[in-house]
């Protein structure tokens, strides 16, 4: 069966505008919410006829960026066109601020399109009171399992007829950061010859594993990583613990109202995942008792609603576990929460308090406002084992696709060692890792990680060395 989204869709441009030598140009795109479903996969998605959801569309938004300066390759015009596969799930793609970072640095080489991915951004967005139109918890779940990274590419597949349908080149070029790297990895297993060549970053996903075993070992990330955070602000292990204790036995409310517990405290652990905001959890912390022993600060309490809400991200909540899910018989039951349970140091009462990652629990859908209205369906979701396959193992062992991925040994999101063992799985791939970047390097250390990739796909013939996009950097 051919994939879908080989023909253009419909398709208005908007307005175009300037930042720097970066001209962006506005693009909408109608798409069908069920094509995913005829991939070919094992199963088909379940119920959707039944829930009346064959024949429904959603709108996508995509922003296209050419650079405009004399340092860009050849005319502008000419350039591939080059697919940035962002990170989340539930995540919209970046808004281009100045004409500086890694969306620069591409677009001197390739006309970078920057996805909303669906129901992110200006993509026919979700939200928790708008899934409430589709009434029961079933309907709003038959809605949500089309949008997992077997639907996004097929949404790109139409973006990329649509954009190249006057263009004499018709494949395009792709960057995949985080879960965009997983994406890519479904892009490769069902769409491989659509694809000039693939940048990954961060994000070889643990296809060989299961939900639990993904889980396992980035609990075990997120230790260490707590372990040296500890060792720059020793100070900081009294705080969390005294902060937990507080909070224990103190009800205080954030600003929307909601109780703020211990072990939501504990969810600051984001600030972990990365080179560019790990400092920012001590001046969190530092600020907490900043009014006086007797009670949290409101610069605190602001600060940690601000960071624990999921009030402009439901997507990221409800699906996050559902991307570890391939294929017909396999649910994640809340993997992460078991797993958690499993580790007493991971208890709110632990000494040294230990904060968590980007691990999903239910009590989120209880406790966070943003949240409860989904709960039914978040449960239904992690009961979920009928979903269709997300990789072919057998393509992506015959893939001739150039890719190249990197993979940082001690990121706290995605395993080091399953992300090495999935790379061993697909052909014509090739790696470079870092000791000391962690899962925000493409943004936090940018020329130095797209150069050492770039490489690999000048070695791979896939492109031709320039000192425009590559310059030298040495390996770490």
């Amino acid at each position: 069966m051919a994939h879908p989204g080989t023909s253009p869709v419909p398709h208005s441009t908007g307005p175009t505008h300037r930042i720097g030598d970066l001209e962006l140009t506005d693009h909408r795109f109608r798409v069908p919410l069920t094509h995913a479903w005829s991939w070919g996969h094992e199963t088909e998605y379940s119920d959707v006829d039944r829930h009346g959801l064959d024949g429904v569309s959603i709108d996508l938004f995509a922003r296209v960026v050419t650079h405009r300066g004399p340092e860009g390759l050849g005319e502008p015009e000419e350039r591939p066109y080059f697919v940035y596969l962002q990170g989340g799930p539930g995540m919209a793609s970046p808004r281009p601020m100045t004409d500086s970072g890694w969306v620069r640095h591409m677009a001197k080489a390739y006309r970078v399109v920057l996805l909303d991915q669906r129901g992110t951004g200006l993509s026919t967005p979700i939200s928790a009171g708008g899934l409430a139109r589709f009434g029961s918890p079933e309907k709003q779940v038959a809605y949500l399992e089309h949008f997992r990274a077997d639907s996004i590419v097929a949404d790109a597949e139409c973006v990329r007829a649509t954009l190249t349908a006057s263009e004499s080149e018709k494949r395009w070029a792709s960057l995949g950061q985080s879960f965009g790297g997983f994406i890519t990895l479904t892009y490769l297993s069902f769409a491989p010859n659509s694809l000039l060549h693939s940048w990954m970053t961060a994000g070889l996903a643990p296809i060989n594993s299961s939900p639990a075993e993904t889980y396992r070992s980035t609990f075990d990330r997120v230790a260490e990583r707590n372990a040296q955070y500890y060792d720059w602000y020793p100070e900081d292990q009294a705080r969390g613990v005294r902060i937990a204790s507080f909070l224990e036995n103190h009800d205080v409310r954030l600003a929307s109202g909601e109780r703020l517990t211990a072990h939501r405290f504990q969810m600051l652990g984001h600030h972990l995942g990365g080179n560019s905001r790990v400092h920012g959890l001590h001046y969190l912390l530092e600020s907490a008792f900043s009014e006086g022993p007797e009670r949290l600060s409101e610069r605190f309490l602001t600060d940690v609603g601000n960071a624990v809400s999921f009030a402009g991200q439901p997507l990221y909540a409800l699906m996050h576990e559902a991307i570890y899910c391939d294929g017909p018989g396999v649910a994640s039951n809340w993997s992460a929460d078991r797993i958690r349970s499993s580790r007493p140091d991971y208890s709110e009462e632990a000494d040294p308090l230990l904060f968590t990652g980007e691990m999903i629990h239910p009590w989120y859908f209880a406790e966070d406002p943003a949240l409860s209205p989904v709960n039914e369906a978040a449960e239904l979701l992690a009961r979920k084992s009928d979903w269709g396959n997300l990789y072919d193992v057998d393509q992506l062992a015959r893939n001739t696709v150039p890719v190249a991925a990197s993979a940082y040994r001690h990121d706290v999101y995605v395993d080091f060692d399953h992300a090495m063992e999935t790379a061993s799985s697909v052909s014509n791939l090739h790696t470079w890792t870092s000791n000391s970047m962690h899962h925000d390097a493409l943004g936090h250390n940018t020329e130095e990680v797209l150069a050492n990739l770039g490489r690999i796909l000048v070695e791979d013939g896939a492109l031709e060395e320039s000192p425009v996009l590559f310059t030298d950097h040495k390996t770490v």
